[in-house]
């Protein structure tokens, strides 16, 4: 568990107490104070009629395709919201702004560390480029609070603000959909300049505010979902024999093992020559199947559903020619640089109703990670990108390849709705997948590279409807401390593999008979 930021246990909640020693610790052990940052040390007195001053630093940039909130999304509009209800509830506070909109105005923000107090860096959109303002504003030793549009800059946010309590630096963190939330925490910013006020100490009293917004765990009791599992040994065996494609990424033709699985990478031309061979009557009718069997079509017009479908069959024999039924496609590289001909998503859907995987961005970890849920129950993975909300105790998790067959093959179909992707490009189309509710779900990834596997819990509770972020997004409420969650994804990624059923301790031991050393993240 992290030892530095915000997002460990109050007193009461006794499960952040290695999180807080460490804290307790950096602060005393600091050699720098906040107060005064325009005086010499000693002489604080000198500026106490200054405000107190605080960089308000925005990552935001539009100006890219594969971008959350979505592409327009109105950065200017939404940062005078946000200071405006800062300013309003936080009167003794003086918040400097700044936009970031490319990686060389990070020096901007730098730049500002003798003038100012401390930094508020609020993440708007998604960017992986702008994520290492966060880190180096982070060295700068001041009082420090990253924050998050929800279902905006998630992604940088998650994964760079662990990078900081990695790397030991104290700092605070609000992640909700309430922006009196991160009003409540960004007031104690007016304490900076009292004496003995550290980062450290800083980021503990952030906790201490944050905590008492988080909403109060719901009642966890769910659905009744027997599932027949299979036994270990049995999995393992299954698991070494495994077989998964991997196209658009790393050199054609080469093999890589997993643990006893193999990974075969593949180039984008072999699959372009198995759609130009495609029966195209064929794929018309995959196309209309999938147009009947949606609730809605909306923003697609029948030439993006039709070359799906067409991807969908080649994609379908290239599994055939390499005997196996699982792929990952580097889908968003693919298609942008012209060598995939449409997206796969709604091929992958199919694949994973009937059974097979299909996995998004070329990633053998999530597709090793679906594998194991589908050995080990028979059930297809859902790969999303999370984001948490607090003030609820949600974490959402979104993305634009989904199943309509959670339970496996043999159940139930959920709805679904097909549209373009989350960058809005007309030429795509996806499943907007209304998942069930009322399940637990077992949300996982495994890093086969450090050999662990990182595990959380939580019941579903419904879809979120919403323009934000990819297209399906299953809503629930997380089992155990949500504030954990903040922890560790600068060692696993953003995604994580979400299987419907109450499945941890099957899970660990599949993970621990491979040699997978187990993380609990909640």
């Amino acid at each position: 568990m992290c030892q530095c930021h915000v997002h460990s246990s109050c007193d009461s909640c006794r499960q952040g107490v290695d999180r807080r020693r460490f804290l307790q610790g950096f602060g005393a052990a600091a050699v720098m104070t906040v107060g005064g940052l325009r005086s010499p040390a000693g002489a604080a007195g000198d500026d106490k009629g200054r405000n107190i001053r605080v960089a308000a630093v925005f990552l935001a940039n539009i100006e890219i395709r594969e971008i959350w909130p979505y592409p327009g999304f109105d950065t200017e509009g939404r940062r005078r919201e946000i200071l405006g209800v800062l300013e309003q509830g936080c009167p003794d506070v003086e918040f400097v702004p700044l936009t970031i909109k490319n990686p060389k105005d990070v020096q901007k923000s730098i730049a500002l560390k003798d003038a100012v107090d401390g930094y508020l860096v609020y993440v708007m959109t998604l960017d992986w480029s702008l994520g290492k303002a966060i880190i180096e504003i982070g060295g700068l030793g001041k009082p420090m609070l990253v924050a998050n549009e929800f279902l905006g800059g998630c992604g940088t946010f998650l994964t760079r603000y662990s990078e900081l309590c990695s790397r030991g630096i104290p700092a605070a963190a609000v992640s909700t959909t309430r922006l009196s939330d991160l009003v409540a925490v960004a007031r104690q910013f007016a304490s900076v300049r009292k004496p003995g006020v550290t980062p450290g100490s800083f980021a503990r009293q952030c906790e201490q505010v944050y905590r008492k917004t988080f909403a109060l765990p719901g009642r966890m009791k769910c659905a009744d979902d027997p599932v027949a599992l299979t036994d270990i040994g049995e999995c393992v065996k299954r698991f070494g024999e495994s077989r998964f494609l991997i196209v658009g990424r790393g050199r054609g033709g080469q093999e890589h093992d997993f643990l006893g699985a193999k990974g075969r990478y593949v180039d984008f031309g072999e699959l372009q020559a198995f759609y130009e061979k495609v029966d195209r009557d064929q794929a018309a009718e995959w196309a209309d199947r999938w147009r009947k069997q949606a609730d809605r079509v909306m923003e697609p017009g029948p030439d993006a559903i039709h070359k799906a479908a067409g991807v969908y069959l080649a994609t379908l024999e290239m599994l055939k020619k390499y005997g196996s039924d699982s792929v990952t496609i580097n889908c968003l590289g693919g298609f942008a640089s012209g060598q995939l001909a449409a997206y796969p998503c709604l091929g992958f859907m199919q694949i994973l109703n009937d059974g097979g995987q299909g996995v998004c961005e070329a990633m053998p970890d999530d597709t090793l990670s679906m594998m194991m849920a589908r050995i080990l129950t028979g059930r297809p993975g859902y790969v999303s990108d999370p984001a948490l909300d607090t003030s609820k105790n949600h974490i959402v998790y979104a993305h634009c390849v989904a199943t309509t067959k959670v339970f496996g093959p043999e159940g139930a179909s959920n709805s679904f709705r097909i549209r373009t992707l989350h960058n809005r490009d007309l030429r795509g189309a996806c499943a907007q997948s209304f998942l069930p509710a009322g399940y637990m779900t077992t949300s996982f990834r495994t890093n086969f590279g450090r050999k662990q596997m990182i595990i959380h819990q939580a019941k579903a509770v419904g879809n979120l409807d919403s323009e934000y972020g990819c297209r399906t997004k299953l809503v629930a409420e997380v089992r155990g401390d949500i504030g954990k969650l903040f922890d560790k994804w600068d060692r696993f990624g953003w995604h994580r593999v979400t299987v419907y059923g109450d499945l941890k301790e099957p899970l660990a031991e599949f993970g621990k008979a491979l040699g997978l050393d187990i993380v609990e993240e909640a």
